[in-house]
């Protein structure tokens, strides 16, 4: 170091130290040779592992759909119930299956192949829990009913309540006519069902009502609604002729054949029994056959009513062979508005081709309410 170098540090107030020595250079290139650009192969990785750029192992290859779907077989075997990841695991494990076969050696099968197998299995297992369930609710909901519906305790069936009433034909026409004010009323009635189906439902029929037991189709003519437990009124058919127990418990607005609507009573039934059709035949009498002239011949008859309530009869007299093989004739009988309980005779007449030992008998009947 020159002196004028050396003065100035010593006016800085540096310490200058001693020139290095040939043993203690450094090898480094000399400084006249400009330093070059640091090949990429030798740049340190910041992380202390291999040099950037460097040669090294190939990266791992994976498969995430084969992966995520042994993860769905898995959870479907424990939640199979809402079959979603039953369906995607068996999805996703043949996209995985498919991308494995890109691959060399191929990656992910093993995964792809399981998940595809526990997804099948957690559907087959998630239609078992679905059936087992259904019937599980099935039986459950049976059974309360059956527990609402049962026999107290010895098995007698329980007996109607007191308040039960028969009613006669002016207090169940006061039912038809204003069903919103007889709410509440007990009553004993007769009913053909009319139309028991899928649109009127399984708890419930349409029927017509009336207070006396019918004796042909379509004689009770005041329509209302019937609904009761399923379990009480399985067996119905439309047709049949129950005798209900009943409590009015409002009304219903029923479509009519022409457009409009009519409002009709619905009762809650309480119990009843299937009775059929009344014999109407019991109602009419046939006397002893009387020759008035030759080929004249008059029989008796004698028509009381059995009812509760005014009916028209109609019915049909035939003159046939002693062993039933051979008509020989019919007559009409006819009786208007007869009362409750009234009796009333009337001659049938026949004339020619009836033989003196011909037999009678009530061949058909109907009545009507007046």
């Amino acid at each position: 170091m020159g002196e004028r170098e050396f003065e100035r540090t010593q006016d800085l107030r540096f310490t200058a130290s001693e020139p290095p020595t040939s043993e203690t250079l450094p090898l480094a290139p000399p400084s006249s040779a400009a330093p070059g650009p640091t090949p990429p192969s030798v740049v340190p990785s910041p992380h202390g592992s291999a040099p950037y750029g460097s040669a090294g192992a190939p990266a791992a290859q994976v498969n995430p759909h084969a992966t995520t779907s042994l993860v769905l077989g898995i959870t479907s075997l424990f939640l199979s119930l809402p079959f979603v990841p039953s369906i995607l695991g068996i999805i996703l494990g043949f996209v995985g299956l498919a991308r494995s076969r890109r691959t060399d050696p191929p990656t992910g099968r093993g995964a792809a192949i399981a998940g595809i197998v526990l997804s099948i299995v957690g559907v087959v297992l998630g239609v078992f829990v679905a059936m087992a369930a259904s019937t599980f609710v099935s039986d459950a909901a049976r059974a309360i009913v059956d527990r609402s519906t049962a026999a107290p305790e010895g098995g007698a069936t329980p007996a109607p309540p007191a308040d039960f009433v028969e009613v006669d034909a002016a207090q169940w026409k006061s039912v038809v006519e204003h069903p919103g004010d007889a709410e509440g009323q007990a009553v004993v009635v007769f009913a053909e069902v009319a139309r028991f189906d899928s649109t009127t439902g399984t708890d419930r029929f349409l029927g017509g009502l009336g207070v006396d037991q019918p004796g042909t189709e379509r004689e009770l003519e005041d329509p209302a609604v019937v609904i009761g437990p399923e379990v009480m009124l399985d067996g119905v058919e439309t047709g049949d002729v129950l005798r209900i127990h009943a409590v009015v418990t409002g009304s219903f607005e029923l479509r009519t054949d022409l457009g409009g609507t009519v409002t009709v009573p619905a009762l809650t039934i309480a119990e009843f029994e299937d009775v059929g059709f009344v014999d109407l035949g019991a109602d009419l009498a046939v006397g002893s056959a009387e020759i008035k002239q030759p080929g004249w011949i008059s029989v008796p008859v004698v028509v009381t009513n059995g009812g509760t309530q005014a009916f028209t009869y109609s019915a049909t007299l035939v003159a046939e062979s002693k062993n039933g093989k051979k008509t020989y004739d019919r007559g009409p009988v006819f009786v208007e508005k007869l009362g409750p309980g009234e009796k009333e005779k009337v001659a049938v007449d026949f004339f020619e081709g009836v033989p003196a030992d011909a037999v009678y008998r009530v061949e058909s009947v109907e009545r009507f309410v007046e």
